[in-house]
């Protein structure tokens, strides 16, 4: 079997091919969902647990109506499916119905019958299933590991042995406690992610995306290599609003990779470009992959605050992959799409300004309102006006908006499902004390050494996040890795939004690298060769978090002229960085040369003081030798940035 193959039996399952019965029954669902967690976000009332049993039960329904049970299933509704959703739909039924007993009821000291245990096994198996179908086998098998060790936990010796849980305990703790299953992952799901995913798929269908894709067109289509900006800045637009690498690539990427190979690039190249820009999405704000949600709820931090301190480090991953990709077209002469494919920006705006609307209330209103939830419904009220306008037919509006709203809960789906099982895991490390006994021994394994326990965090953050989305990458870092981070005497915002980059590269890492898949399917080439691409155009989301670590000046928390420092040392850094990344600027660098920024790089970033300023300047000296003794092509890219 090959590799690829082994990667398709034990991942995610496809899209199924649903009948006439199934779609309405899904839609009903789905609607159902819109409607009720539209209504919350807005402040309507509904008590919490009974509507995250609802929402549970959405998830998982859906989960089991829309995806196969691998990549070779068949792709229509089978009776074990149907099965499992009328299962998932009876077991949160039982939960809404027992709401009032079990809301009076201790949880760990009053017992639970028979039946309570009986739906909390069938509960925990059902998200199980949901998980291998949306997210895949190597998910599975490490939450089955965490909830072995709960269980056995007292048959082990050594510093990870715990007293022991008999099983109606640990059901009690996982199901019946704030800390599990309903705890604070599938809150932040329900009540947060689910409204500004609901946002981007409204924008979307109401055609977003192809105004994003026209804005960007019109911004840097005239530029050298053309297609590629347009990818990246396509991809940062729509990423900042739905927040999902895969969803980002399937949407913008149908339309840059194939331009991008027809302008010169190699399928390979035009699937990784699109990749890294497409994984940018998830640490741009205002959406940033969801996973800002869960950081603001797990450290109490304000949302505004988080997306504040996220505005420098996102600047600066595009700053670099946008020259990555400029140094790279003026390398290979690859110029400009056609004058007569351009729509100009100024007609863009004239024609598309609506799009804006939204657009700014939504940035307005994360940085305004300290509630997110309310900000994601006012943001998706905003589009309304929208919606009669791209209407035509007025009659058509029903059924476009039927299908947004029901495309907005499908996609929440793999979202909902990887908060649930993180909360399965986040329980089991909270009833066993697992998140300390492991921060100990990663400390100690690093010998208190602040290099290599930050390394130590950014494997386990990559290890998990093989296959996973942000969200649920985060949830589980944030209990394993944070606290060494902490120990260390790390900031608490610059060590969460640490582990928020390195869960969102994941994407792009190999071996399950899901933006690399995706951008595949379109190219037709090689998904790990993309990935490893991807990986070194957007080699500087690595470096970032480093510095922000031991920089709070690059998340805007220090005076205005150390920011101001930290904003030009970093600029001249990233500007070297793209050049030593193509070994070209504006001409090729010769060895001395990529040395000598090499060393600049590594001075002005890793050093302090005097350090930092002799690499600086090293950097301005071989960048201005450069330009100078490039005179010819300097003025070409000038001509060519100007549209002539």
């Amino acid at each position: 079997m090959s590799v690829f193959k082994f990667f398709k039996h034990i991942g995610p399952g496809q899209s199924r091919q649903l009948g006439p019965i199934a779609n309405t029954f899904s839609r009903v669902i789905s609607l159902s969902t819109a409607f009720l967690f539209i209504a919350v976000a807005a402040g309507v009332y509904v008590e919490q647990y009974i509507a995250l049993y609802l929402f549970l039960a959405a998830v998982l329904s859906l989960a089991f109506i829309h995806q196969t049970g691998n990549y070779f299933r068949p792709r229509q509704m089978t009776l074990f499916s149907s099965a499992l959703t009328a299962l998932s739909l009876l077991c949160c039924g039982y939960m809404v119905y027992s709401f009032e007993r079990l809301s009076q009821r201790l949880p760990t000291l009053d017992p639970l019958t028979n039946i309570d245990i009986g739906v909390s096994i069938l509960l925990i198996l059902l998200v199980l299933e949901a998980t291998r179908r949306c997210i895949g086998m190597t998910l599975v098998i490490l939450v089955s590991l965490f909830l072995a060790y709960g269980f056995l936990g007292d048959k082990i010796s050594g510093p990870f042995a715990h007293r022991g849980m008999s099983l109606p305990e640990m059901i009690d703790h996982l199901i019946f406690t704030p800390n599990g299953l309903f705890g604070p992952a599938l809150e932040v799901a329900a009540f947060l992610v689910f409204i500004f995913v609901m946002f981007g798929a409204l924008f979307d269908k109401f055609g977003g995306g192809d105004f994003f894709y026209k804005f960007a067109n019109g911004l840097v289509g005239r530029k050298v290599g053309g297609t590629a900006k347009v990818a990246v800045v396509a991809s940062a637009l729509y990423g900042s609003v739905s927040g999902s690498p895969t969803a980002d690539v399937v949407t913008t990427g149908s339309f840059t990779i194939p331009l991008m190979a027809k302008s010169g690039y190699t399928k390979t190249r035009a699937a990784a470009v699109e990749a890294a820009a497409s994984t940018g999405g998830s640490i741009l704000p205002p959406v940033m992959g969801s996973a800002a949600f869960l950081m603001s709820d797990f450290t109490g931090i304000a949302y505004s605050s988080i997306v504040v301190a996220a505005i420098l480090p996102a600047f600066f991953y595009y700053f670099c992959v946008y020259h990555s990709v400029h140094n790279h077209a003026a390398k290979h002469h690859l110029m400009p799409a056609d004058d007569l494919e351009i729509e100009p920006l100024s007609s863009v705006l004239r024609h598309y300004w609506p799009y804006l609307i939204p657009l700014i209330t939504i940035a307005w209103a994360v940085l305004a309102l300290n509630r997110p939830g309310f900000a994601g419904a006012l943001a998706c009220l905003s589009i309304v006006p929208l919606m009669f306008w791209k209407s035509r037919p007025l009659k058509s509006l029903p059924k476009q908006l039927s299908e947004g709203l029901s495309e907005g809960v499908e996609r929440i789906v793999t979202v909902g499902v990887a908060c649930a099982v993180a909360g399965l895991v986040i329980g089991t490390l909270s009833m066993t004390d697992l998140t300390g006994k492991i921060s100990s021994v990663m400390f100690t394994l690093a010998s208190g050494s602040y290099f290599l326990t930050v390394i130590t965090a950014v494997l386990v953050i990559v290890i998990l996040g093989m296959g996973m989305p942000v969200p649920a990458v985060y949830a589980l870092s944030a209990v394993l890795a944070a606290p060494a981070l902490l120990a260390l005497g790390a900031d608490l915002l610059a060590a969460h939004l640490f582990i928020v980059y390195f869960a969102a590269m994941s994407a792009i890492t190999p071996p399950v690298a899901v933006a690399a898949f995706a951008a595949a399917s379109i190219s037709g080439s090689n998904p790990m060769t993309i990935a490893l691409l991807a990986c070194r155009i957007g080699m500087v989301a690595f470096i970032i978090p480093l510095l922000f670590l031991q920089t709070p000046a690059l998340l805007l928390n220090d005076s205005y002229i150390e920011i101001a420092i930290t904003i030009l040392i970093t600029g001249i850094a990233c500007y070297a960085l793209a050049g030593v990344n193509e070994g070209y600027m504006n001409g090729a660098l010769s060895r001395s040369k990529l040395i000598l920024l090499a060393i600049g790089i590594v001075l002005s970033l890793a050093g302090s003081g005097w350090i930092v300023l002799t690499g600086c300047v090293l950097l301005v000296a071989v960048i201005i030798q450069q330009k100078m003794s490039n005179p010819i092509q300097t003025s070409l890219n000038q001509l060519s940035n100007k549209g002539t």
